[in-house]
C-alpha cells in the first residue's frame, strides 16, 4: 500500500504532463498575437519604401519611432493576455494541488484558502532569475524592439531594399518564417511561457503549503530526470526545504523541476480512530527515491503512448531504454529515424518497422 506521500507525489507526477500540454496551448495563443505585431511590422514598412528617394535618416527616425509604437502596443496586449491566462492558472493549481491532497488523506481535513487576486500578487511579488515577472514582460519588448531596429538600421545603411529589409524581418514562406529575426522573439516567447508557467504553478503551490502548515512539514524538491536536467535540478532532486524557505522552481528558464508538500505523520497530527493501515500510510516520511522514467514504467500503457507517442512508447518498454536516450546532448528530442540508427539493438528488441 503506498503511503499518503507516495500517493502525492504519483499524481503530481501526473499532472506535470497536464501543465506541459497547458503550456504548449498558452504559447501557441501568444505566438498567434505575436504574428499580428510582425504583421504590423511588415506592413508599416511596405508603405514607407526604404532605400527610395528620398529616404533621408530623419525618415528614417521617424520610422523607427512608428516602429516602437507597433511593438509596445502589441507586447502590451500579449503580456495582458499571457497575465490573465497565469492569474486563472494561478487559481486553478490551488484548487487542484488542494484537492489532491485531500484525496490522498484518508480523513477529511479543512484547508485554508487564499484568494486569486492574493496568489496573483503572489505570482508577481515573487523573482524567479532573479528577476520580477514584469522584468521580464519588458525584457521580451525591448529584445524584439532592438533587433527590428538594429535590422532597418543595417539595412538602410547597406542600401537593402524594402522587400529586402522585410524579408530579413519576417522571414520567408518556404521557410516558414523561421529565417527571420523575428523567430528569434518568438523563441524568446516560448521560454517566458514555459518558465512563467512553472513559476505560477509552484508560486501557487508555495502559497498551499504555507497557509496549510499545519499539516505540511517540508517541501520537496522534484526534477524530471532524464538527459535534459540541469546540473542544479539534479543537485536538488530529492531535497526537502522548509514550508516557507529555500529555493523553488524555476530554477534556470524552461526548468521543468516541481514540488510536493511531505506530509506529517498521524501522530505529529495528533489524528485519532485512524485504522492501523491509514495511520502505516501516514508515516510522514518523504516517498522513497524515483526517476521520472522508473516512474513512467509503472503506468498504464495508454499513458506512456500519450506521453512518448506509440511508437516511442515501444521503444521505450520493449527497447528497455531510459528518457535519456531520447534526447541528443543539447537536450533535443530525437526523432524516431535518429532513434533508429543510434539505438538499433533496442529497435530491434522492439520489432519496429523502419
Amino acid at each position: 500500500m503506498a503511503t499518503v506521500n507516495e500517493e502525492i507525489l504519483n499524481n503530481v507526477l501526473r499532472h506535470e504532463i497536464g501543465i506541459r500540454r497547458y503550456s504548449d496551448s498558452t504559447i501557441r495563443k501568444m505566438i498567434a498575437l505575436l504574428n499580428r505585431v510582425d504583421d504590423r511590422i511588415a506592413n508599416d514598412l511596405a508603405t514607407r519604401q526604404i532605400g527610395s528617394a528620398p529616404f533621408t535618416e530623419r525618415r528614417l527616425q521617424l520610422m523607427l519611432e512608428a516602429i516602437r509604437v507597433i511593438v509596445k502596443e502589441g507586447y502590451t496586449t500579449l503580456t495582458a493576455n499571457l497575465d490573465k491566462e497565469l492569474k486563472e492558472f494561478a487559481k486553478y493549481e490551488f484548487g487542484h494541488h488542494t484537492g489532491l491532497i485531500q484525496n490522498a488523506l484518508p480523513m477529511k481535513w479543512e484547508f485554508v484558502g487564499v484568494s486569486p487576486n492574493n496568489l496573483y500578487a503572489a505570482v508577481h511579488a515573487r523573482p524567479f532569475q532573479g528577476r520580477l515577472l514584469k522584468d521580464t514582460y519588458r525584457d521580451l519588448e525591448e529584445g524584439a524592439f532592438k533587433r527590428v531596429r538594429d535590422k532597418i538600421r543595417m539595412g538602410w545603411v547597406e542600401g537593402r531594399g524594402t522587400d529586402q529589409i522585410v524579408r530579413d524581418i519576417i522571414g520567408t514562406k518556404g521557410l516558414r518564417y523561421k529565417d527571420g529575426i523575428t523567430e528569434v522573439s518568438r523563441n524568446s516567447l516560448r521560454t517566458v511561457v514555459r518558465t512563467a508557467v512553472t513559476h505560477t504553478s509552484n508560486v501557487a503551490r508555495g502559497e498551499l503549503y504555507k497557509q496549510n502548515r499545519r499539516l505540511i512539514k517540508g517541501v520537496e524538491w522534484v526534477s524530471t530526470l532524464d538527459g535534459r536536467t540541469s546540473a542544479i535540478c539534479r543537485s536538488r532532486d530529492g531535497m526537502v526545504f522548509d514550508v516557507d524557505k529555500g529555493p523553488r522552481p524555476p530554477a534556470h528558464l524552461n526548468c521543468r523541476s516541481t514540488t510536493i508538500p511531505i506530509i506529517k505523520s498521524w501522530s505529529a497530527l495528533g489524528v485519532k480512530g485512524l485504522p492501523a493501515g491509514q495511520r502505516a500510510s501516514m508515516n510522514g516520511q518523504v516517498a522513497g527515491d524515483l526517476t521520472y522514467s522508473s516512474w513512467l514504467r509503472k503506468q498504464p500503457k495508454d499513458f506512456q503512448e500519450d506521453v512518448l507517442g506509440v511508437k516511442k512508447a515501444q521503444l521505450f518498454r520493449r527497447g528497455k531504454i531510459d528518457l535519456d536516450r531520447f534526447v541528443d546532448r543539447n537536450g533535443k528530442e530525437l526523432t524516431l529515424d535518429q532513434l533508429r540508427q543510434r539505438e538499433p539493438d533496442a529497435w530491434e528488441a522492439a520489432k519496429l518497422a523502419a
